[in-house]
């Protein structure tokens, strides 16, 4: 059995520091957890999931973590409503919502201590390239 018993007060360590479970870094950091989790399972490219551990990493009092490998198609034009049918889309848009959920937490993150403004950028691209890839899926 492993049990530390260092939480059982309601407190973690995070950034080399003891904070509140529910603080707003350990929200964002689970959150990110979270879609790295959804995205291991849908099965996508590993540089992305590699990418999330990095972030946790940095916001955790890591080393600096460079972003820049994302690519969108900037043509995609959506004039309609989508509804995803195949599994895999379905997968795919319900990793976007969490990570537009991820998104949001780390606006109000970066409210309170200013985040690398890269991480913010990032997690908007990824949740567009999770939206034009359940596209794709949808089609085929």
């Amino acid at each position: 059995m492993i049990t530390t018993k260092t939480g059982d007060k309601g407190q973690t360590t995070c950034g080399n520091q003891r904070i509140d479970k529910d603080d707003l870094l350990v929200e964002v950091v689970g959150s990110i957890d979270e879609l790295q989790s959804i995205l291991e399972l849908i099965g996508v490219e590993k540089k992305i999931v590699d990418d999330l551990s990095g972030i946790m990493g940095e916001l955790g009092g890591g080393v600096k973590f460079k972003i820049d490998h994302l690519k969108i198609d900037k043509d995609f034009n959506l004039n309609k409503f989508l509804k995803f049918k195949s599994k895999k889309a379905l997968k795919l848009n319900w990793a976007r919502t969490v990570c537009r959920r991820v998104e949001r937490r780390m606006v109000s993150l970066n409210r309170e201590q200013k985040i690398d403004k890269k991480m913010l950028v990032y997690f908007n691209r990824l949740s567009d390239y999770l939206f034009l890839e359940a596209v794709k899926q949808n089609k085929q």
